[in-house]
């Protein structure tokens, strides 16, 4: 990785079924060598010495066993100690003027790493590919010029399969590699993810080759190749390489594991990792002693949540300023513009069936194919659905990034919180609702999940979800602890509509003042949402009893649109009007004149671009405001605690996510109102206070009052001067002249 000048390379090199070895003196020529072969898919003229490639694993298929020699041998030593070379070094192949070399870890995937073969629906070893091919001479090219890796690519490509032999190869044949795998959720890179393919790997080159390597520890997201021993003198000791891998999420914090140094770190699903810009940042001193590189940063991925993929898209569009190696490419658009940019894998190469028997890319006939596809796709699907599946085949790196939305909303922090909802920071119960005989409303557990299907389908039957609750109510909390928001719907059952109805129930923050025996101190008890529903039933007032039960099981002073104003009557009709805030004390409307033309006294009519240009404003402030601060003790910030934290739902998180003007946000209508009122009513009154004794003495000289021998009420009654106050009653009207 770092230049040496000692530089000196022997590589394996086959020619007409005869080996030999090319020599390199010079770190210059080696890497002019390599920038010579460097062309692209559809243009490596692969032929008949393409089967020499994979010759281990085909012969390996054949009879089920690598080396037919005996093990212990002279000649078994000499077949593994020969492959491990070739696993080490890479391999030069000759035919005629052509000439082709595998990297290290390219020829050890097609020969010793089966893969899930999608296709075959088994195990087996990867074809040879072009474009695969063409990706590992990319990462060369960039680690030989100091360089890191940015990688778009199609999906169904075998990207992390390949990357995670690249890890493979370093941790099985080289002394202490520190590796890494990352990701921004922890499940692209777990068992259920990229770790599940190292453990296959593992299992394979333990099984079927003579290089077994234990790891301790094995577990995983922490492998380290060593192995307990016991030395002459009876000492324990550990023995192996000692390389490590290591994943690491960033859900929760974007430096996660990002210190010490790194020979390899590659970035998985790059498409959907909204903070790896400041990832990278950080990575970079691990990747760098003073001015020179000594690790690669691997970034690749496929366009997936496309509101989460902006890290990804300027390494690809603006290499150099990112410190990504940068290639020539006519694919940036359609018009055939050329410029640089990272490696991009478009539809085109390597798409079967248009790969010719020695894994040569016929780009012009998957071209021809493509392009018919999408013709049909344009005609039979709408314009989002045409969009989004165009950018999962692109043929450019225009129509990989062209479906995304500039979002409102700030993605990072989204993304995040989604990952702490999936983590089960926030427990939650699902409950039923009733009244009791005696009027008083009462809660049950329900076995009915809430709706969690976003947009939900027109034909779905069951739409009464259920009401989702992270905290219950305090029985003693006075008027104004909770405020409600209610988008309503107008009807019951219906086909032909996707709307819900939709409440949240939110808990204002309280300034608490503690006294105790020898301290007060204050602190902020946090505002949050503490309760959800979005549903509907068929029975319009069911719909209206479920809302009241909620309203009325936490005192909550609500707001409701009006512009359906059914439910507003069903609550004026059952006397319960109090819950409801009138149109005059919805600051925020008479700010912005919106009310001028209401007439209903309760609620807020969703007209114009109150909602957009208004509400959301307050959402999205809401979302972004700093809430806390970690810090170590020399002042360095650990972490900031944002106000996304206080929104569990995730619902509401996947239609920020994918909101635009025009979807059906039904939660986000509810949930913008609710902040917009509770922010406004909070600026306008000040927040609400409480104040807690630890040390119950102040209560003393009330328990006092008992022991007293003259009553403390004892001139109630009386006259000023101690008789009963039964006199002529003074006139109160006697100055009104």
């Amino acid at each position: 990785m770092t230049r040496n000048d000692d530089f000196y390379k022997k590589i394996p090199t086959w020619e007409n079924d005869e080996w030999s070895y090319t020599e390199f003196y010079n770190y210059d020529e080696f890497r002019e060598f390599v920038k010579s072969l460097f062309k692209e898919p559809g243009k490596y003229e692969f032929d008949d010495v393409a089967f020499e490639f994979n010759l281990q694993a085909r012969k390996y298929n054949d009879r089920k066993y690598y080396c037919p020699f005996p093990e212990g041998t002279a000649d078994f030593k000499k077949y593994w100690n020969g492959e491990k070379e070739k696993c080490k070094e890479g391999v030069i192949y000759k035919s005629g003027k052509k000439i082709w070399y595998l990297p290290r870890e390219y020829y050890m995937w097609i020969n010793f790493l089966p893969i899930n073969d999608k296709k075959k629906r088994k195990f087996g070893f990867p074809d040879v590919w072009d474009s695969q091919y063409h990706m590992a001479l990319y990462e060369l090219l960039a680690e030989l010029h100091y360089q890191h890796c940015a990688v778009l690519k199609k999906r169904q490509f075998g990207s992390s399969y390949y990357h995670c032999a690249k890890l493979i190869n370093q941790i099985w044949f080289e002394e202490t590699p520190i590796l890494k795998i990352g990701a921004s959720l922890k499940d692209y890179i777990n068992e259920k993810g990229s770790w599940k393919f190292l453990n296959e790997y593992k299992s394979f080159l333990d099984s079927e080759t003579a290089w077994y390597r234990p790891m301790n520890p094995g577990k995983v997201l922490m492998w380290q190749q060593q192995i307990g021993d016991t030395d002459s003198n009876g000492r324990e000791t550990l023995k192996g390489l000692k390389g490590t891998i290591q994943g690491v999420s960033f859900d929760k914090d974007p430096t996660t594991g990002v210190g010490g140094g790194v020979r390899y770190f590659f970035y998985e699903e790059a498409g959907i990792a909204p903070t790896m810009d400041q990832t990278v940042e950080y990575m970079f001193p691990a990747l760098q002693l003073g001015d020179i590189t000594t690790g690669v940063f691997i970034a690749a991925g496929s366009v997936g949540d496309l509101d989460q993929c902006e890290p990804l898209k300027k390494m690809m569009l603006f290499p150099i300023r990112h410190s990504i190696y940068p290639v020539e490419t006519n694919l940036i658009d359609n018009k055939g513009t050329i410029g640089l940019s990272g490696l991009f894998i478009p539809e085109q190469w390597s798409m079967p069936p248009y790969i010719d028997q020695y894994g040569n890319s016929l780009v012009e006939e998957a071209l021809e194919a493509l392009n018919s596809k999408f013709e049909k796709w344009k005609k039979d699907l709408d314009p989002q659905t045409y969009q989004l599946r165009v950018s999962q085949h692109p043929r450019t790196i225009e129509e990989a990034f062209a479906f995304r939305n500039v979002s409102l909303f700030p993605t990072h922090l989204l993304s995040a919180q989604k990952a702490r909802i999936d983590d089960k920071d926030y427990p939650y119960e699902f409950v039923n609702l009733a009244w009791n005989e005696k009027g008083e409303v009462v809660h049950t557990t329900s076995n009915k999940l809430p709706i969690l299907e976003f947009p939900i389908s027109k034909s779905t039957e069951d739409k009464t979800g259920s009401i989702v609750v992270w905290e219950r109510p305090d029985k003693n909390a006075e008027w104004g602890t909770y405020y409600a928001s209610i988008d309503p719907v107008s009807e019951g059952k219906t086909t032909t509509s996707d709307s819900l109805c939709s409440i949240y129930v939110y808990k204002n923050p309280v300034e608490i003042t503690r006294v105790g025996a020898d301290k007060v101190e204050s602190f902020m008890e946090r505002d949050k949402i503490v309760a959800a529903w979005c549903g509907r039933f068929d029975d319009i007032n069911k719909t209206h009893e479920r809302l009241e039960l909620i309203i009325e099981w936490y005192s909550a002073w609500t707001v409701v649109e009006n512009n359906v104003s059914l439910f507003i009557q069903h609550m004026i009709h059952r006397k319960k009007q109090k819950y409801l805030v009138q149109k005059d004390q919805m600051l925020f409307l008479k700010d912005i004149g919106a009310s001028r033309n209401v007439y209903q006294e309760y609620g807020w009519k969703n007209v114009g671009t109150i909602f957009k240009n208004h509400m959301l404003s307050y959402l999205i402030e809401f979302l972004n405001e700093e809430l806390d601060v970690e810090t170590k003790t020399d002042g360095t910030i650990v972490k900031k605690v944002y106000g996304v934290e206080r929104i569990p739902d995730i619902m509401a998180i996947k239609e920020m996510e994918a909101y635009n003007d025009d979807i059906n946000v039904d939660r986000l209508v509810s949930l913008a109102a609710l902040i917009t009122f509770a922010k406004v009513q909070q600026a306008n009154r000040g927040l609400k206070k409480r104040t807690e004794y630890t040390d119950r003495s102040h209560l003393q000289k009330s328990s006092d009052l008992y022991k007293l021998s003259v009553s403390p009420f004892r001139n109630l009654g009386k006259n000023n001067r101690g008789g009963l106050n039964m006199g002529k009653p003074r006139n109160p009207f006697k100055n009104i002249k």
